[in-house]
């Protein structure tokens, strides 16, 4: 199994996503409920700049009458089109065929591991 490695301080406060480079793979860390997740920074529809340009937002639903705002940021937005990708599954809530490649994050040490294996569901 081939994995990066980087440094522990590469990997974002709660709230926020930071982008890691290596090998021309640039990837999107983001912590939702204590877990790392870790995204490929294109977006699957057009090849935008997921990670890096887009926006960590709320999950949005309606609930009988009432609009709720759902905890925590777990959505990634494209900066594009607009599109959310789920950070837990990847899957875009306006194309659910559609999946925004995944990689399996978690910390060793003093170093953020990230496996290039593909993930399966």
């Amino acid at each position: 199994m081939r994995t990066l490695r980087f440094p522990r301080s590469a990997a974002p406060a709660p709230g926020n996503v930071a982008t890691v480079e290596s090998g021309g793979r640039r990837i999107g860390l983001v912590w939702v409920d204590g877990v790392l997740h870790g995204l490929a920074d294109a977006c699957p529809h057009r090849g935008a700049p997921l990670c890096s340009a887009g926006s960590l937002v709320r999950r949005v639903e309606s609930e009988r009458e009432e609009i709720v705002v759902r905890e925590p940021a777990d959505r990634l937005r494209c900066p594009w089109h607009k599109w959310d990708f789920d950070v837990r599954t990847g899957a875009c809530a306006e194309a659910p065929r559609m999946r925004v490649r995944r990689y399996r994050v978690w910390l060793e040490d003093d170093e953020i591991v990230v496996s290039l294996a593909p993930v399966r569901d």
